[in-house]
This record gives C-alpha cells, sequence and structure tokens, in this order.
C-alpha cells in the first residue's frame, strides 16, 4: 500500500510541475502581437511581425530582426518606419497595408 502511496505522491508531483510550467510559459509570453514597417539594409521596405508587451518593445524588436521585403526576398532591418497592432490598426501608407495583407501568415 505504501509503494502505491508514492506512486500517486509521484504522479501529483509531475502534473503539478507541468502544470506550472504550462502556467509560466503563458505568463511569459507577450501580449500583444505588433507587424513593423521597417527599412533594410538593401533600402527595400519590408515588414516584420513581433509579439511584444508595447509598440516601444516591439519597434525595438523589429530593428536587425529579418525582414520580409517588397520584392519578396527577405534583408535586415536598419530603421522602423512604424508598428502597429495586428488586430486593431492599419499601417498609413495604403499601399504598404495592401503588401502586408498578401503575405501569407
Amino acid at each position: 500500500m505504501e509503494s502505491f502511496t508514492r506512486l500517486q505522491a509521484s504522479r501529483f508531483g509531475v502534473a503539478l510541475m507541468a502544470g506550472l510550467f504550462s502556467l509560466a510559459v503563458s505568463a511569459g509570453m507577450p501580449a500583444g502581437e505588433y507587424a513593423c514597417k521597417v527599412v533594410t539594409i538593401g533600402g527595400q521596405l519590408g515588414v516584420v511581425l513581433v509579439q511584444a508587451d508595447t509598440r516601444e518593445q516591439a519597434a525595438s524588436a523589429a530593428l536587425r530582426a529579418e525582414a520580409f521585403t517588397f520584392d519578396n526576398g527577405r534583408g535586415t532591418a536598419t530603421s522602423v518606419v512604424e508598428c502597429i497592432d495586428r488586430g486593431k490598426e492599419r499601417f498609413a501608407d495604403y499601399q504598404f497595408q495592401q503588401f502586408f495583407e498578401s503575405i501569407p501568415l
């Protein structure tokens, strides 16, 4: 009977640790999803998708990140033009918004 109790305690401990790990992971994820319009090393406009808690954090994370560019290429972001909340906002530049919407996400 004692070994059964130890087995139950062991399983409970594993389940508790898994639950705490899951909670910690979900609590650690940034709250917002941002899309940032950037200029790349080659001068191309591009977009970087970022998870961050604030627009400022998103802009900071987008700088030097790999961007998907207007010419369907990739490039390293050298400056950030604008970051938007993906679910609530649109880019000020209509053509760039159309480009962003054409990207299969």
